[in-house]
Order: structure tokens, then C-alpha cells, then sequence
């Protein structure tokens, strides 16, 4: 099968990475493509980088469609534009945060979310109340690291990621830690040391591997979003940006 990742920054440097990460989860027989976009923001951490990211994210979703891809992910944990997308394609797009959330319920009635910023908390509110588990999230907690500096000071993330899931699981009663950033994938194999260390055994959901192993399965269930749900946009003059 073809999966498409768009990663929704124009930062070149973020493809080796992306590559790395959903390469690990990806099966032998999954191809992955990677793109980014051309045009808006270096990062996406807030809102107003979310809108400027949006027209070429929908861009390359119908351009991988057109190049016959099985699926899109969505790279970025705040789902920009996911049901924009699935109104504009008939193939699975998968956003990584609904993925990881979505996991996340089935292996513990209460998780928590590691926030890069403590501006991502109303947005990760939203997220909680458009995909229904606002009653299973324990807490959100925050790292406060920008998200280009998680690249540059992997031993600072490490440390930042761990304390921030030790006061959850210790202070929150979470059962299961996810995060909302898909730069820190690189890292969750040592976050679930640390905290088995600390004496908790419990799921530490990667965002990159939840919508990887979501995309394939839903391509090899021959199941897809529903067009009653997500109908395709009306056509009429677009004057595109």
C-alpha cells in the first residue's frame, strides 16, 4: 500500500526525521512518501500557523490522491485541517492526535496529554470535545520547549518529557501518557525507560506510530471516512491564495 505523510511546515529539515520516525512503524510492504508544504509556517504552534498552513496541507491531500496514494497522515498533532480534507478526498486521512487519543481510551479509562507549550492547552481543549474523550483525559502537562528547539537538545526533551509525564501519572491519576507533538517520537522509547524506572508500567502512545498503524489497517479493511459525514465540497469560483 502508499501512504502520503504531509508534514504542514515549510522547515526542510523536519523530511529526515519524519522518514526515520514513520519508517519505524510502517510494515515492509507499506511504501511511505514525504512532503511538505511551499508555502506557510516554519512550525505550527498556534492557531494563526494552523490557518496559514492550511491551503497547501489541502493541496498536497488532493495531489495525493491523484498520485494514487491509499492514505494521507496528517504530520502535525493539532490535526490541521483533517476535516477539510476528508471532505475534499475518498481516501482514509488520518490525523495523528485522533489516532493517538483515540488508542489511548482503549488501553486506559484515563490518560494525559504532554503539551510543548502552554499555549496548546485551548486548542488541545477543542480537540477533546470534537472527538469525545474530554471525560477520559486526565490533564494536560507542559513541557514549555519551542517546538523547533525539541530537534536541538534531545536530552532536554527527554528530561522535560519525563517530569511532565511523572506529575501526571503521580498528581493526575493518568494511566497512559501521549503528547502532542510528532517531533518527540524520536524520543518515547526512553520516556517509557524513565518512567518503568520510576515504577510505572503503563502506555506511552506515539502519535507516529497510532496513525501509521490506523492508516494501514483502515486500507486493508477497505474502510474509509463517511461521505455522509464528510460530503464533498460544493463546486463554485475559488479564488486560491
Amino acid at each position: 500500500m502508499k501512504i502520503r505523510v504531509i508534514t504542514p511546515v515549510i522547515t526542510k529539515e523536519v523530511l529526515a526525521e519524519s522518514e526515520r520516525e514513520f519508517g519505524i512503524s510502517a510494515r515492509p510492504d507499506t511504501e511511505l512518501s514525504h512532503v511538505i508544504i511551499e508555502r506557510g509556517p516554519a512550525s505550527i504552534e498556534s492557531e494563526y500557523d494552523e490557518a496559514l498552513a492550511l491551503p497547501d496541507t489541502l493541496r498536497q491531500v488532493a495531489k495525493a490522491q491523484a498520485d494514487g496514494m491509499d492514505a494521507v497522515i496528517i504530520n502535525c498533532a493539532s490535526d490541521p485541517g483533517l476535516d477539510a480534507a476528508r471532505e475534499l478526498v475518498s481516501i482514509p486521512v488520518i490525523g495523528v492526535a485522533q489516532a493517538a487519543f483515540s488508542l489511548a481510551t482503549m488501553l486506559a479509562q484515563k490518560f494525559s496529554v504532554v503539551a510543548i507549550l502552554e499555549r496548546d492547552i485551548p486548542d488541545l481543549d477543542r480537540m477533546f470535545r470534537v472527538y469525545g474523550v474530554l471525560d477520559r483525559v486526565a490533564s494536560v502537562r507542559v513541557m514549555n520547549m519551542p517546538v523547533l528547539e525539541l530537534f536541538q537538545d534531545r536530552e532536554k526533551s527527554v528530561r522535560a518529557m519525563t517530569d511532565a509525564a511523572l506529575l501526571a501519572l503521580t498528581e493526575d491519576r493518568a494511566e497512559a501518557i501521549t503528547f502532542d507533538c510528532t517531533g518527540l517520537s524520536g524520543i518515547v522509547e526512553d520516556i517509557k525507560s524513565n518512567l518503568a524506572a520510576a515504577g510505572f508500567n503503563v502506555p506511552v502512545i506515539d502519535p507516529v506510530a497510532a496513525s501509521v498503524k490506523l492508516a494501514e489497517s483502515l486500507v486493508e479493511l477497505h474502510l474509509c471516512h463517511s461521505k455522509l459525514t464528510y460530503p464533498n465540497p460544493p463546486q463554485k469560483k475559488i479564488i486560491h491564495p
